[in-house]
């Protein structure tokens, strides 16, 4: 993102931004960033997982999120809270790890104007604590707040559960299995781009992954597998200085043609034409 080059990205930061401060190409986020959208909204890919985040929306995304923001309205304004990765390990310390699950299974949630209340005020108070205290101490405020933002997210989650309120039901067989598919995704896709590769990976027939994939995504599973490859490639050519041999090597094309071939099918420029545009 281009609004974290402003800031020292080792030092807790509030920031307030608009849709023309966001990189639109992919990159491995570094930072734990809390995104509470203000107004409009954005697309915002995780892990190749499109969420679109709208007023009242607060977003999570981890270290080492693969985040492609893609998009979004002309009056979008946010504000977020960056922490660095040095504080993540603390702040999940502070946690039950099924607390922590809920967020990454669901890095997206409208709270309700009560909730969001809490939200907008730890931010302020957190805001308001960098001025008054010393670096030591203030990183211990910030983590007790930041861990109990997570909690605060559970808690929601169970009270609008009670109240039979739709909200993203991850426990369903089809939900699971997808989430399952993602992390099989992000952990392999340089090793096969076939969807009978994943479908063996989870013990499921191919037909029957698209199918989970159509319902849960309203893409095909080859479709998130070649958007996923692509983006992973983009952020290779635009952060590494690996050579485009070297990559089609990696992500086992079986001739640098093959690549070239491929990546301009799926971006309409080949790695080189990319690379220098970059």
């Amino acid at each position: 993102m281009q609004v974290l080059n402003k800031i020292d990205l080792n030092k807790i930061s509030i920031i307030e931004h608009g849709i023309d401060q966001f990189y639109i190409k992919p990159v491995k986020c570094n930072n734990l960033i809390l995104l509470l959208c203000k107004s409009g909204e954005v697309s915002v890919e995780i892990n190749y997982v499109t969420y679109t985040l709208k007023a009242n929306g607060f977003l999570s995304i981890a270290p080492y999120d693969i985040v492609v923001f893609k998009g979004g309205s002309s009056d979008f304004k946010s504000q977020a809270l960056v922490l660095p990765v040095t504080l993540f390990t603390p702040i999940i310390a502070e946690l039950k790890m099924s607390h922590y699950d809920y967020v990454k299974k669901n890095p997206l949630i409208y709270f309700n104007e009560e909730y969001l209340k809490i939200i907008e005020t730890t931010f302020e108070l957190i805001k308001r604590a960098s001025t008054l205290l010393d670096e030591e101490r203030f990183e211990q405020v910030v983590i007790k707040q930041v861990a109990s933002l997570f909690y605060i997210q559970q808690q929601f989650y169970e009270s609008c559960s009670e109240h039979d309120i739709q909200l993203h039901e991850y426990v369903s067989r089809k939900k699971e299995l997808f989430r399952l598919f993602i992390k099989t995704l992000v952990e392999s896709h340089s090793v096969s781009r076939e969807v009978l590769f994943y479908a063996n990976e989870l013990g499921v027939s191919s037909g029957y992954l698209n199918e989970v994939c159509n319902d849960v995504s309203h893409h095909t599973a080859k479709e998130i597998i070649d958007s996923a490859v692509s983006a992973r490639l983009k952020y290779e050519l635009s952060y590494t200085s690996k050579s485009i041999q070297e990559l089609a090597d990696e992500y086992n094309f079986p001739s640098q043609s093959y690549f070239s071939r491929y990546y301009k099918r799926m971006t309409g420029m080949t790695p080189s034409e990319f690379r220098k545009r970059n």
